[in-house]
């Protein structure tokens, strides 16, 4: 009897924090630089809306494995074409961040854009998003993304000693 006291106590003390989670509460969600500020800016994906050449970041199962960077990706624009970079909007220890925005006069961030929207009823889902950039004139710039394992690295600057930092992911953008 006493366990079971115990557990429903648990229980109910983690109750509001669960609700938190699956009302749109409170989460680890942080905006990229020169990203918009709040959640509010994020579309869900419509033929209209996806962008125009789309590039994927590894899986943050994958990355979580790696010791070093990723390959370099290249994309080519023309102006007013719109680059999407497929990720997840991470709900767990472990997210890739934007660290590297590039040349500003050459792309520019916009709205996230939600590619697999997670189930209304769900529970700490990381729905799978792509960040988007429009290319607004001709150059060539680098965007960066390095992979965090929040539990071992914190920080802006993480301590590659720790392992942190090393793994990264870039997109070189040539617009024409």
């Amino acid at each position: 009897m006493r366990r079971t006291v115990a557990g429903l106590a648990a229980l109910l003390a983690a109750a509001p924090l669960l609700t938190a989670c699956s009302s749109g509460g409170p989460s680890a969600w942080t905006p990229a630089p020169g990203a918009p500020a709040d959640r509010s800016a994020t579309e869900s994906a419509t033929p209209a809306t996806r962008p125009d050449t789309e590039v994927a970041i590894p899986s943050l199962d994958e990355a979580g494995h790696a010791t070093s960077p990723y390959p370099t990706s290249t994309v080519t624009l023309t102006a007013g074409q719109r680059l999407g970079v497929q990720l997840v909007d991470s709900m767990t220890g472990w997210a890739w961040n934007l660290t590297a925005t590039g040349d500003g006069a050459v792309v520019r961030r916009g709205p996230d854009v939600v590619t697999d929207p997670c189930p209304a009823d769900s529970i700490g889902c990381s729905p799978g998003i792509d960040q988007t950039f429009s290319a607004l004139a001709p150059g060539t710039t680098t965007l960066t993304w390095t992979f965090v394992d929040r539990g071992r690295c914190s920080g802006t600057s993480p301590d590659p000693t720790r392992g942190c930092g090393r793994v990264t992911k870039s997109v070189q953008v040539t617009v024409r």
